[in-house]
């Protein structure tokens, strides 16, 4: 892939042949954790799953705030590249490697020691502590390989390089579902073999993630004297960073509360949503992939001082998501029953009925969401991620106001309006910080 590909050239083709990777690269993580999980539960049982899935949000919190922020310093190294400035494309690369170790280094003395108390505060049921104790202080031991790839990664695709972080995606993925094979059957490890077999997976990734850096791009070799960082330095990082990670913190707190919402419904309330939630998460992986790219364009043409540049690519995002909609709304209308039916297997009619009504209520917002991601990345892009965290806030406490209102007068589909009525909400914030800041700073330019 060109690593000039954001910053010259046709701007959908550009955007376009960054993002599909990117989409691809997210499936695939879909894809492999529902085969992990079946390999979990098919050959160690039931409670080593549902001691996996006792620890999804606590994984989601904090591996939320770990993706979103490497990202969040990689947008520095992206702007450095655009301004084709390799001296500080390497210094951003070892801010960005000291800042991770670090918050690896934090992440991993603060929750071991008081993992037992964590899993007690999310009322896991006793019969299942112990495994889900197991698995969860093995997986956070693994938290610096993981940040490491998380970097590794990012950084590439600030190169413009999209395509490679998938390659190892893939690979890492194999590895990873063939070492549980081994350490679950072979070895008898159980669901300590599973956290074993991701920890290799992410370290044997960092170690051909950072082989391929190296060779690829000799102005990464990093010497003792790149990580002579100045307070700006981190400043520039952190202020990115940090509020990026924040807004993954913020949007698992919704989920949280949304899944409370949902949990006081019922059995068949929860499972419909369960299963509609997994057909979403296939979808909007899309926005979220658009998202991504635009992060990276916007973050290379700002540091290039291309402004025109970044205004048509706002537009041709504008258009983008909307051919997204359109496809995604055939998408639903003509497959959703049947990618229920696959996980529910026809066993309840109306389990299928509320799931599928719940995508139809989505899919309808599915186009405000779609704007949030192009709004939110673009002034990221920028360096702005004051205006995305403050947004994602004041959705958190409209989601908080309302949920009661809407269960006790709208029952199920009230609860599920939660996750629209917020990106309604952002899409107000964000588009006006968006005219805001493109009057300030992108129309002089223009």
């Amino acid at each position: 892939m060109k690593t000039d590909l954001l910053i010259s050239g046709n701007i959908y083709k550009s955007l376009i042949v960054y993002a599909i990777p990117i989409v691809l690269g997210n499936s695939i993580q879909q894809l492999y954790n529902f085969f992990d999980m079946i390999i979990v539960g098919r050959c160690i049982g039931i409670e080593a799953l549902a001691a996996c899935g006792a620890t999804g949000p606590i994984f989601f919190f904090v591996f939320g705030f770990i993706f979103a922020s490497t990202h969040g310093f990689t947008i520095v190294t992206a702007q450095h590249f655009g301004r084709k400035n390799l001296n500080e494309v390497r210094k951003s690369f070892a801010v960005s490697t000291l800042l991770s170790v670090s918050i690896a280094v934090m992440v991993t003395l603060g929750i071991l020691p008081c993992s037992y108390a964590i899993l007690n505060f999310l009322h896991t049921p006793l019969e299942l502590i112990s495994l889900a104790h197991d698995y969860m202080f093995i997986t956070i031991l693994g938290t610096l390989p993981l940040i490491l790839y998380n970097l590794l990664s990012c950084t590439m695709r600030a190169l413009g390089d999209s395509k490679t972080p998938l390659y190892y995606l893939i690979v890492s993925s194999l590895i990873n579902l063939g070492l549980d094979l081994v350490f679950i059957l072979v070895f008898n490890l159980g669901i300590k073999g599973a956290a074993l077999a991701t920890v290799t997976a992410w370290s044997v990734s960092d170690l051909l993630c950072a082989c391929h850096l190296f060779y690829k791009y000799p102005y990464l070799r990093l010497s003792k004297r790149d990580f002579a960082c100045t307070l700006y330095d981190l400043k520039q990082h952190l202020n990115i960073g940090i509020p990026m990670g924040l807004q993954l913190c913020i949007i698992s707190v919704c989920t949280l509360i949304l899944q409370n919402g949902i949990n006081r419904l019922g059995t068949d309330a929860v499972a419909a949503f369960a299963t509609a939630i997994i057909v979403d998460q296939i979808f909007s992986q899309i926005y979220i992939s658009l998202g991504a790219a635009i992060s990276v364009y916007t973050a290379q043409n700002y540091g290039a001082k291309n402004m025109l540049r970044i205004e048509r690519g706002v537009k041709a995002s504008v258009i983008i998501n909307m051919v997204i909609t359109l496809i995604v709304a055939a998408c639903i209308v003509l497959f959703s029953a049947a990618l229920i039916d696959f996980f529910l297997d026809g066993h309840n009619s109306v389990i299928i009925k509320l799931a599928q009504e719940t995508l139809y209520f989505y899919v309808f917002f599915y186009i405000f969401f779609g704007m949030i991601m192009i709004f939110k990345n673009t002034l990221q892009g920028m360096g702005l991620a004051k205006y995305p965290l403050f947004s994602s806030i004041i959705e958190l406490v409209v989601r908080v106001a309302l949920i009661e209102v809407l269960l006790a007068n709208f029952g199920y589909l009230g609860v599920c309006s939660i996750m629209p009525i917020g990106w309604l909400t952002g899409f107000v914030i964000m588009s006006c910080a968006y005219l805001y800041e493109r009057k300030r700073r992108l129309a002089p330019l223009l």
